[in-house]
């Protein structure tokens, strides 16, 4: 007999002795090979695994605000199966990490168990295994690659059909959409994104042979709105086009009722190349994204001057139904029934806050010459309270594998390092006259034990259209902490000033001159507009990790001075704190030092941290920074000309600097008082 029968033939008998309890006709499954590729069919005296998510953004919350991979099983039998002891892994190796189901679960006939398998799935392709409580196989199934808040499930429930599918967890896949196999390839383009001085030829190139090329230029979605590429696209300057979201009054009620104009000008514009390629099958490959800035090194306000291009499926960002940048369904509805148009909590689409709020965008940086140091996809959310209502907005950036990238990504622009998890577009909330606040206070609280971020001026266009000027700053997350403290990220917690009820504020459970520091700049800015009720953020270690930070002492975060600060001179805030702010008064009245320990604090600050001569440089510094950008960000969103934005800048800067020209003065006074009365 020839060997390698022989072989086969002993592989074979080992095979079938070692799962011999498999094999049984009709006992729990039967494997079969078709293609290459082992499968279980579904057994009928037992459960089966029913739907599979490798990537979860935001499609399943649990019951602890997280949003975890997850795995469904289904009973497709008329009876009630007690399911205690099953296991489900994605190894043959019973040692390696696995999910073990507890003691006591029964599973009814026709009903779903959704768990979070604990071991990690690929979202690049996975086997998951079912066994039961004496380690038999049960089911088993290979799981494609999958884009994030896609799954992989029966067609119908218990049925022997897979799809790629939108999510149905804990309910009938029968409910869902079956959606289509991502394609293998990109496309290439033959130029970087970037600037350039010159209009250029673009050409496009499928890495797979034979696939037909989908772009658009307008950034809306290639497989909707694409032309078939046939010849090189000629890129130039758009800014001249038409506006298209620029001109989408909705994303605020200060342009709906006529509060503010639109831009009546177009807006500087960038090319975007959105492009996709499409096999035989009528499959799509993932969209390769590409922005193009052509004579800019012409124009004005972008010299020296960092660059964020931001590109999501329109859909996502301005859609009624799903837009998170405009008003959207419900809130019309709020106000069809005849209810006021005011602010209302949760009825308009940009409100909603966590992962639920989160879109899909590519991101790409330019740094202050304008070289690439960014190219990824992420995720994006509105960030802030009120400057929500706001026309312009800001943004929250968040890396995940999900999205492609990996879950911190580094970068560096006018020589910061960011190397974050997220970051933050910030447009300074409502300090819309200088953008300057947040960054000065940061500045001069940047060496205290208070948490603060660094940041670096850039401008957004967003889908290819001029946003305004912003900030990239760090952004006040879990990672931040483990960075900036060497803390455990999952040992931390952030609280408001809310979330302490009255007599929950124990004066032992914070760092004493972190506080003091905190109370200190905030009176020296005139904090206001009912601060420290509002604004006001600590963070801790949940245990003493033995450790500078880690020793479960609250500590203030430095957030949102741009609200009602550095603006009145005369403003006295110890008497409003000692008026009206709990838990201020039993601090004075329990801490036998602190108003005089305070108030040195305060006097070190006006000579060091907040002196005068260095503030006002400081201003001039950060003033000829971004006057050029100011200046466009003003004629954006007050379609005012360039010589009034000019004007309105200069009157709000001078504005600042007299603030601090007689705040200091005025402490004398109030000290005092605070001190005598």
């Amino acid at each position: 007999m020839n060997c390698r029968v022989w072989d086969n033939m002993k592989k074979l008998f080992l095979f079938c002795k070692k799962y011999a309890y498999i094999i049984c006709i009709l006992s729990f499954a039967t494997i079969v090979a078709i293609g290459g590729k082992v499968t279980i069919e579904k057994s009928f005296d037992n459960i089966v695994l029913n739907e599979v998510c490798t990537s979860n953004v935001k499609c399943c919350e649990d019951d602890k605000g997280n949003f975890p991979d997850w795995i469904e099983i289904y009973n497709p039998t008329s009876n009630d199966i007690d399911i205690s002891g099953y296991i489900v892994n994605d190894s043959a190796d019973l040692k390696k990490e696995k999910f073990v189901i507890p003691d006591g679960t029964v599973l009814a006939a026709g009903a779903y168990y959704l768990f979070d398998p604990i071991f990690e799935m690929s979202s690049e392709g996975c086997i998951v295994n079912l066994l039961d409580d004496r380690k038999n196989y049960v089911d088993r199934v290979e799981i494609p690659k999958l884009k994030y808040d896609t799954t992989y499930g029966r067609t119908e429930d218990g049925g022997d059909e897979w799809n790629i599918k939108s999510p149905t967890p804990g309910w009938s896949n029968g409910d869902g959409e079956n959606l289509q196999a991502i394609a293998e390839g990109r496309v290439d383009a033959s130029s970087p994104s970037g600037f350039y001085n010159e209009d250029f030829d673009l050409s496009l190139r499928s890495t797979e042979i034979g696939r037909s090329i989908y772009y658009t230029t307008d950034g809306s979605d290639p497989v909707e709105n694409g032309v078939l590429y046939e010849r090189p696209i000629r890129i130039s300057d758009r800014s001249g086009d038409y506006n298209i979201y620029s001109a989408i009054p909705e994303v605020s009620l200060e342009y709906t009722e006529g509060r503010v104009s639109l831009p009546s000008y177009p807006v500087d514009k960038c090319t975007i190349v959105r492009t996709i390629a499409k096999d035989g099958l009528g499959k799509y490959t993932e969209e390769s994204i590409y922005s193009y800035f052509v004579g800019y090194d012409l124009k004005y306000g972008y010299d020296n001057m960092a660059v964020v291009s931001a590109v999501a499926d329109p859909f996502d960002l301005f859609s009624d139904e799903n837009g998170i940048m405009v008003l959207g369904d419900k809130y019309s509805q709020y106000v069809n029934e005849g209810h006021p148009e005011v602010y209302e909590g949760d009825k308009a689409n940009f409100i909603p806050r966590g992962r639920r709020s989160e879109r899909a965008v590519h991101i790409e940086v330019f740094d202050e010459e304008h070289r690439a140091v960014l190219e990824k996809n992420a995720g994006i959310r509105i960030k802030g309270m009120s400057s929500r209502w706001d026309v312009q907005k800001s943004f929250s950036i968040i890396f995940r594998t999900a999205y492609g990238g990996d879950y911190k990504e580094a970068f560096e622009v006018d020589n910061t390092l960011f190397d974050l998890h997220s970051f933050a577009l910030d447009k300074c909330g409502q300090d819309t006259g200088t953008k300057m606040k947040d960054t000065i206070m940061e500045e001069c609280m940047a060496q205290t034990d208070c948490a603060t971020v660094k940041r670096v001026p850039c401008c957004l266009f967003l889908n290819g259209e001029y946003w305004g000027f912003y900030w990239i700053s760090e952004r006040f997350d879990n990672s931040y902490l483990l960075e900036k403290y060497g803390v455990d990220k999952e040992d931390v917690i952030y609280k408001n000033k809310a979330d302490f009820g009255y007599g929950e504020w124990h004066q032992e459970d914070f760092d004493r001159q972190s506080l003091i520091d905190c109370y200190a700049a905030n009176i020296i800015a005139a904090r206001g507009r009912g601060w420290p009720s509002y604004n006001f953020r600590v963070w801790k270690t949940l245990s003493d990790e033995g450790t500078e930070f880690g020793d479960g002492k609250y500590r203030p975060v430095i957030f949102d001075v741009n609200s009602a600060s550095m603006e009145d001179a005369d403003f006295d805030l110890f008497r409003e704190m000692m008026e009206n702010f709990y838990p201020f008064q039993e601090i004075v009245a329990d801490d036998e030092n602190f108003k005089e320990d305070l108030v040195r604090r305060i006097d070190e600050m006006c000579n060091n941290e907040f002196e005068q001569n260095k503030i006002l440089n400081m201003i001039d510094r950060i003033y000829d920074r971004i006057y050029d950008q100011m200046v466009l960000d003003n004629m954006r969103y007050t379609n005012c000309s360039r010589e009034e934005a000019e004007e309105s800048f200069e009157e709000n800067v001078s504005a600042l600097k007299n603030f601090f020209a007689h705040r200091y003065d005025n402490l004398k006074v109030f000290e005092e008082r605070f001190l005598y009365e």
